[in-house]
């Protein structure tokens, strides 16, 4: 086992890598999204709310 890891231990580094960058990215939607923001750059999003809706901003 221990020579499985370390013939593949640059893939499994790179893979570490990957993983906690996508959950960093998740959890800043998240954190995006409970602050009302959808992510357009607007604050508050009551325009793109209304947009989405066929109302005027």
């Amino acid at each position: 086992m221990a020579t499985w890891i370390m013939e593949n231990l640059a893939s499994i580094v790179l893979l570490l890598v990957v993983a906690a960058i996508v959950f960093f990215l998740i959890r800043s939607k998240i954190k995006e999204r409970k602050q009302g923001s959808c992510g357009c750059g607007c604050e508050g999003c009551s325009g793109c709310a209304a947009q989405k809706k066929g109302g005027k901003i």
